[in-house]
């Protein structure tokens, strides 16, 4: 039994900040499972209700609802009970049976959830009030439990004044999130799935509930009265306080729209996959950690408004100093990515130094606010300070996310966003001091504040202006940082690569739009465009061959006047070339309303396919549109982008393509575009496999140099009408494509898709509960992309490429011989110098004997051509550095594929005159004398009379001689070349008279003045 001298001792040390071993270890089981929990009931709750923007904020609002009720009003309640702990122990049982119901009560509501949404017209208003109460009733319970619990086991270990306890509990709490957090995205659910990651966060919860119960009631001695210490506990008046609880709500705001701030900022810098912003995040919570653990020691001093002005201002100042940094990011993330090379653990790791320098200090010092404010506002016991303040900064949470999501972001920008949260930080500091019923703070104080304060104002004034070019160039991604740098360094370009690319470019249209930041900009000359969304491109006037093929090819495929839906908008392209194939009514759904504003770019001078009276434009998620919307369609077409960002994976899942198939027509048509490049083997066999898993019938299309695949399902017979793909509306489209005649497309038919899946033995099938993709595909991005430049060969290899069509093509009934020849060139024209007689000989075993002939010589003729114009660039260099020897092998080389022009023919007569190779001279000048004409012929008559002298064709010498002379009276090099012939012959007045004639025209030449001295001095014979 505890003695009463060892039980004071033990609350002593409790007060100077000591807690038991076992409410450490629950707390961080806690967090832990509280955010593994939230990140699986967010991703189904995204199926269910879409992943735009409006589902985002409604979910995260009703989860921090749940957890600001259960702290204020749930958890001061219970903790006034005799036994916190077993209370404790029950609230998270309470949390694993709540957590592990919610998702199969989420998979359950498909049906209810798309009765309201065509009930109730979609995407208005109505419906998203109905999705907010629906999203309250089921997040609301299971959080309020969640946020319960901290009130409740501060009362377990903190009585009388709060102190180092409840910022050890918190920061405890906050490091389990961070694990959490970890755990989830790096392990559970690229490994498990969503269900299981669920009953693994319910284990942990168990867990906690199990060591929390197991423990002794604190003695009685330990719970003395808090009553009795009120007089002590109180630290402001009663109008003090009220200010205190709404700054403090208001910095809540300021702290989620930094947060959002720091995510955009982030997305542009790191990429949107789930790994960027588990790193974010899991710094941010870091912070929030370590600031509310090193405030401990220091609560009973720093729990002063003086203090409490001092975090406000120290964080105001941090902010905006750290947002300095942001401009150099870019290059910082492109060096960064050269260095790791492709190893994607590395440099995820190292990611983490972009991140901190903006934004690790201004978290440590939100982290210290809590337990600070909390102690402030404590008018009674801890656990009903602790549940009042929790709630209290939730609230301005709440309104921070809804608030900056909706609005601040898209009018005010990144750098907008984060100067009004420092000066609402800024704001709050000298309110602090300012107001009455807050004391009197120190000289010292107010001096830091001051400083704190006039620094924040200093670092925003100065801030460099957002630059939308620089901050979108999407150096994370290895294919842009290397065309970057390819820009760079062919342009000659010194110093920043990043500001060197950007600065040659303009921006026609930047937006902070509400789910990402879109950009469209071109080169000084426009003579090309892109549009980047979250820095990465996603359109352009370069890659228009994939956009236009994904909706001509399927809309031909489907019946005339089909109604039609096109996931995602982009520039457009894509649903103008259905429109122009014939389709009927058309709903274009795009998530991202700032994308519709850009694509207007892409459509000046020409018909605007949001013009059409055919379209109808929806802003929303595509999953909700085609899950709860009402009746079938003739054609889908999905060209959404890259499933490596974060909640793109939703739209490649088998789960997706079901709900595909429920709104397709019988006899309708389904077109998904998927990448090649930078995707591993595992990743592409996954996203195909997932297709041909639902739609085992479909017919596979290659854009073999776009490493684009587009998988086309259509009713058993259907082929790709000719007749609609050559008529005249849907020429405008082919040329955007870049295609000189339609027959053209018969190079990308690939054959059928299961053909390709055949290659892999076994694939993880993508689904909703087990995104393998969105948690692989990130990888592959650094893996593939930065290792080959070109796709990954295992997955080239699955793609078979054959003359002939394969059975069943959707290119039957076209023109067999204009096929096979389209094909034919492809096939030697992609794949480089390789050996043309295996496709000259299934030709001619076609029966197409005449076509072989001409494509072998074509070939011959494009190889010979081709590798000319490579040995005549090393040339050019080899002759811009004086390598005389490296120009002569270039020249050789160029003469044995009969590629030199008639002037390289002369230059190679030259140099093998230097080499004393007098009839390999004589032969070269020969040659590009039959080629030359007017003084371009002189320097190569030169040569060749100086190599018929020296062989003794003295005539032919003179000819060359008297020809040169004829084309450059000036030079004086043929005069000085017939003197010597005429010598040879024993002609040495001829000789004289060749050089008296030459002086005539260049009376100071050195060599001719010499000649005439020696022909004049010697004695004649």
């Amino acid at each position: 039994m505890s003695t009463p001298r060892a039980v004071a001792s033990s609350h002593a040390r409790r007060d100077r900040g000591g807690m038991p071993w076992w409410a450490a270890a629950c707390f961080l089981l806690s967090g832990a499972a509280g955010l593994i929990h939230e990140i699986a009931w967010s991703k189904q709750l995204g199926y269910l209700l879409g992943s735009s923007l409006q589902s985002v904020a409604t979910v995260t609002a009703a989860f921090l609802a749940g957890l600001a009720l259960g702290a204020r009003f749930l958890g001061a309640r219970l903790a006034r009970r005799s036994d916190p702990a077993r209370v404790y122990a029950a609230l998270e049982v309470g949390v694993a049976v709540l957590g592990l119901a919610m998702l199969p009560v989420l998979r359950s509501l498909d049906g209810p959830v798309g009765l309201l949404y065509r009930g109730l017209g979609g995407e208005g208003t109505p419906f998203a009030l109905a999705r907010v109460v629906l999203l309250f009733v089921l997040l609301v319970p299971p959080a309020a439990l969640m946020g319960a619990t901290l009130p409740v086991l501060v009362a377990r270990c903190e009585r009388g004044a709060l102190g180092a306890g409840l910022a050890w509990l918190y920061a405890i709490n906050t490091i389990g999130a961070v694990l959490g957090s970890l755990l989830a995205g790096f392990v559970l659910l690229p490994g498990i799935g969503l269900f299981a990651s669920v009953a693994v966060a319910a284990g942990l919860n168990l867990l906690a509930a199990v060591v929390a119960f197991v423990q002794k009631p604190a003695p009685a001695a330990a719970r003395t009265p808090v009553a009795a210490e009120v007089p002590r506990l109180v630290l402001l008046s009663p109008s003090a306080r009220r200010v205190v609880g709404l700054m403090f709500a208001l910095s809540g705001f300021a702290a989620l729209a930094l947060q959002l701030a720091w995510v955009r900022l982030y997305s542009l810098i790191l990429g949107s996959s789930v790994y960027s912003f588990a790193g974010v995040l899991g710094v941010y919570l870091a912070g929030i950690a370590l600031g509310s653990a090193l405030v401990g020691p220091w609560l009973a001093r720093m729990a002063s408004p003086g203090g409490f002005a001092l975090l406000q201002s120290a964080l105001a100042a941090s902010v905006l100093v750290g947002l300095r940094a942001d401009h150099d990011l870019p290059r910082a993330m492109l060096e960064l990515g050269e260095r790791m090379g492709t190893s994607w653990g590395g440099l995820v790791f190292a990611q983490l130094g972009l991140v901190l320098p903006v934004v690790f200090v201004p978290c440590v010092l939100l982290g210290a606010l809590f337990p600070v404010t909390t102690r402030l506002l404590q008018t009674g016991g801890g656990a009903e300070a602790t549940g009042h303040a929790y709630a209290l900064n939730t609230l301005g949470t709440i309104a921070g996310s809804l608030v900056t999501g909706f609005v601040l972001l898209p009018w005010l920008g990144v750098h907008g966003v984060v100067n009004l949260a420092a000066c609402i930080a800024g704001a709050i500091a000298v309110l602090a001091l300012a107001l009455p019923g807050m004391g009197f703070p120190t000289a010292r104080t107010s001096a830091l504040v001051s400083a704190f304060v006039a620094l924040a104002l200093l670092a925003s004034a100065t801030l460099p202006k957002w630059d939308p070019v620089l901050m979108s160039l999407g150096t994370y991604r290895p294919f842009s940082a290397q065309n970057l740098m390819t820009s760079f360094r062919s342009a000659g370009g010194v110093g920043d690569p990043t500001r060197a690319v950007s600065s040659a470019q303009k921006v026609l249209f930047y937006r902070e739009g509400i789910n990402a930041s879109v950009l469209v900009a071109s080169d000084l000359e426009d003579r090309r465009r892109w549009m980047r969304v979250g820095g990465k491109i996603d359109a352009g006037t370069g890659d228009m061959l994939t956009q236009v093929l994904v909706g001509l090819l399927p809309a031909c495929m489907a019946d005339t006047g089909a109604r039609t839906l096109i996931v995602g908008h982009g520039s457009g392209a894509t649903a103008a070339a259905a429109l122009a194939a014939g389709v009927g009514s058309t709903d274009i759904v795009e998530l991202e309303p700032a994308v519709i504003a850009a694509s207007r770019f892409f459509h000046e001078g020409r018909p605007d396919p949001l013009d059409d009276p055919r379209v109808t434009l929806h802003l929303e998620d595509a999953r909700t549109q085609l899950a709860h919307g009402a009746g079938q369609y003739d054609l889908i077409i999905s060209e959404p982008t890259n499933p490596w960002i974060a909640g793109v994976n939703a739209l490649f899942t088998t789960d997706f393509y079901r709900r595909v198939r429920t709104r397709l027509a019988p006899d309708g048509v389904f077109c998904q575009w998927i990448q090649i490049y930078e995707l591993s083997p595992e990743s592409w066999f996954s996203l195909l496999s997932s297709y041909v898993e639902v739609f085992p019938d479909a017919q596979l299309f290659c854009l073999w140099r776009s490493s684009d695949v587009i998988l086309i399902s259509a009713p058993k017979g259907r082929t790709l009408a000719y007749d609609r793909i050559t008529a005249a509306s849907v020429e405008p489209a082919l040329r955007e494509a870049r295609l000189a005649d339609a027959i053209d497309i018969a190079a990308f038919a690939a054959g059928p898709a299961a053909a390709a899946r055949a290659h892999a033995a076994s694939a993880t099938l993508n689904t909703d509960d087990h995104p393998f993709v969105e948690y692989r595909a990130p990888r592959d991005l650094v893996e593939v992309g930065r290792a080959k430049a070109s796709p990954h060969p295992d997955v080239v290899a699955s793609l078979t490429r054959t003359l002939a069509l394969p059975a069943g093509s959707p290119l039957a009934d076209w023109p067999r011989e204009r096929v096979l020849a389209v094909r034919a060139r492809a096939m030697l024209a992609d794949r480089g110098d390789i050996d043309p007689a295996p496709v000259v000989a299934e030709l001619r075993s076609l029966g197409m004997a005449a076509l072989a002939d001409s494509v072998r010589a074509e070939h011959v003729t494009r190889v010979r051509s081709a590798y000319g114009q490579q040995l005549s660039a090393q040339l050019r260099e080899a002759s811009a550095r004086g390598d005389a020897q490296a120009a002569r092998t270039a020249l050789e080389q160029l003469a044995t594929i009969d590629a030199a022009t008639p002037e390289m023919w002369g230059a190679l007569a030259a140099a093998r005159l230097d080499a004393g190779d007098r009839d390999g001279a004589a032969a070269a000048a020969a040659r590009a004398l039959r080629g030359l004409a007017g003084a371009a012929r002189a320097p190569v008559l030169l040569v060749a009379g100086t190599v018929a002298w020296n062989q003794g064709r003295h005539a032919e010498a003179l000819v060359h001689a008297a020809a040169f002379e004829a084309l450059v009276p000036q030079d004086a090099r043929g005069y000085d070349l017939e003197a010597r012939v005429r010598l040879a012959q024993g002609d040495r007045a001829g000789a004289l008279r060749a050089v008296e004639r030459g002086l005539v025209q260049a009376p100071a030449d050195a060599s001719l003045l010499t000649a005439r001295r020696a022909l004049t001095a010697a004695p004649a014979r």
